[in-house]
């Protein structure tokens, strides 16, 4: 992949666009088996010359719980961070993904622990409030970044970013053992709904889950 370079210079003016993205849309990385996650995502994008903020709803319409991985990162006291809510990761190579999930160790890399993150656990039929906000020029923030060889970059002159959610059935990925008082827990994701509960998880887990995206927004 190109060296990486700056983000063409964003527009002064505040631009806000309202997307939505619907049980349709979820996406697996990688592909799964079975049903989809059925989850809608109303999402509303603003930009400033200087950072890319996504405002979000996340509705869960499965039948039983689904865990939404929406929280910061567990582990920045040991300098891996999100503070802001968000990674920022390649996607394609004109595509830049803005996420809220969670990401499978590397292959052959060994790691004294896995890393963890805050989430919410979401009963049927309530609704998550969240938000997520980067700064620009954009650059990758991954749980496992400094594992990759080569070092992971974004694509040299992205025409794109995408925002997306990471979710899970509840069941299929229990969150991880934690002496941290829920409410304690750092997350960005606002209030929880009533009946949610914050939970903490395994970065390891992240290939037992879905990704809800909205659509993909200009960088120009």
């Amino acid at each position: 992949m190109p060296p990486r370079r700056s983000l063409a210079a964003i527009v002064a003016a505040t631009a806000v666009l309202t997307v939505a993205a619907c049980a349709d849309d979820v996406s697996s990385l990688p592909d799964r088996p079975g049903p989809r996650v059925a989850v809608t995502l109303d999402a509303t994008f603003a930009r400033t010359p200087t950072s890319l903020t996504w405002t979000y709803t996340l509705r869960n319409d499965e039948p039983g719980e689904v865990a939404a991985f929406t929280g910061s990162s567990a582990d920045a006291a040991g300098g891996v961070s999100n503070s802001t809510g968000a990674w920022v990761v390649p996607r394609d190579e004109e595509t830049v993904e803005v996420s809220q999930r969670l990401f499978a160790q590397p292959p052959k890399v060994g790691l004294a622990r896995p890393y963890t993150q805050f989430g919410t656990v979401i009963p049927a039929g309530a609704v998550l409030s969240g938000s997520a906000s980067v700064q620009l020029p954009l650059k990758v923030s991954h749980p496992y970044g400094s594992a990759f060889k080569p070092p992971l970059e974004l694509p040299s002159d992205p025409k794109k970013v995408v925002f997306c959610v990471g979710v899970a059935r509840a069941k299929d990925i229990p969150p991880s053992p934690s002496e941290t008082p829920p409410s304690l827990y750092a997350s960005p994701d606002g209030p929880a709904p009533e009946g949610a509960r914050k939970a903490r998880y395994v970065h390891a887990g992240g290939g037992r889950q879905y990704l809800v995206c909205a659509p993909p927004e200009e960088l120009g």
